[in-house]
């Protein structure tokens, strides 16, 4: 493993209830590894009260008589009027500041894994707020990166938080997952289910759920069959513009007797670890309904 000493880009921000500071790590896949050292400190709000003169409003009510001329003869009545009264008071504010606890400094590790010939342009964001550390990450939305290790150790001494951590991160080429993510032209014949997707290039990345649901019109719902389904329960059939997948859902335990059902099928991106960069992809799994009645 290289172990060379990265270029760090780093940035100081200040928060409402702690200092942070930001490092960022472009990785281009010269390097695959990188070691960040941060600090901060961490703090917590606390009050102070103070009375100062200010303007008071209130409501105040008048009378007044209103007279009218009728066939039986003059007729009054009294009705009120309220007016908004301005006057001076002296009101109790509450002023937050920030009381110091104590200093943060927190050493990280960073390894990432790539793929063999891979051209990454991806960015790693590590935070310090206060004694919160967090790793993010953003890039060329050719791959999906993976968080799939993190260690994260504590000590105190004295006035110091000294904080380890250990992160591991690899990449997936996003091209076989997102190729693949698509359900059309779902129906079922007989006990079959079928339905196409896009191309499945590496069958390991695509995970498969079935639910299955009675749903009447009148009355509740009643789930016959809710679970991630193995790889021999089901059948692909790909080519290099689509694929068609066929379950059997009597081999699965389930029977359709009379009555109205929702079987929806999801597809999902099967991984390890969580998804640093999911918010740059359009999705990482799908899913579609049939509504089957079966008289």
């Amino acid at each position: 493993m290289k172990m060379l000493t990265a270029i760090l880009v780093f940035a100081f921000a200040i928060s409402a209830m702690a200092t942070t500071e930001i490092q960022t790590f472009f990785y281009d896949g010269s390097q695959d590894s990188v070691q960040m050292s941060l600090q901060s400190e961490a703090t917590h709000t606390e009050y102070r009260y103070e009375q100062r003169r200010t303007t008071c409003f209130r409501q105040q009510v008048f009378y007044r008589t209103i007279c009218r001329s009728t066939p039986s003869g003059r007729i009054c009545q009294t009705v009120p009027e309220y007016r908004t009264i301005a006057y001076s008071c002296i009101e109790t504010i509450r002023i937050p500041y920030e009381v110091k606890d104590y200093d943060v400094q927190a050493f990280v590790n960073l390894d990432i894994s790539s793929l063999e010939g891979a051209t990454p342009g991806e960015s790693f964001e590590v935070t310090l707020d206060g004694d919160n550390l967090s790793l993010s990450a953003v890039g060329s939305r050719k791959y999906f990166i993976l968080l799939t290790k993190k260690e994260i150790s504590s000590r105190v001494e004295g006035p110091v938080k000294f904080i380890d951590a250990n992160f591991t991160a690899s990449l997936v080429d996003a091209s076989p997952v997102t190729n693949a993510l698509s359900i059309q032209n779902i129906s079922l014949k007989g006990s079959d289910l079928f339905f196409d997707m896009g191309p499945i290039e590496l069958r390991e990345l695509i995970g498969f759920k079935l639910n299955i649901t009675k749903s009447p019109i009148l009355g509740s719902d009643k789930v016959l069959f809710d679970r991630e389904l193995k790889t021999n329960e089901i059948k692909i059939s790909s080519s290099n513009s689509s694929s068609e997948v066929t379950i059997n859902i009597q081999n699965l335990g389930v029977r359709l007797s009379s009555g109205r059902f929702k079987i929806t099928p999801k597809a999902y991106f099967k991984h390890k670890g969580s998804i640093l960069n999911a918010s740059q992809f359009e999705r990482t799994e799908v899913s579609s309904t049939l509504i089957y009645k079966n008289r």
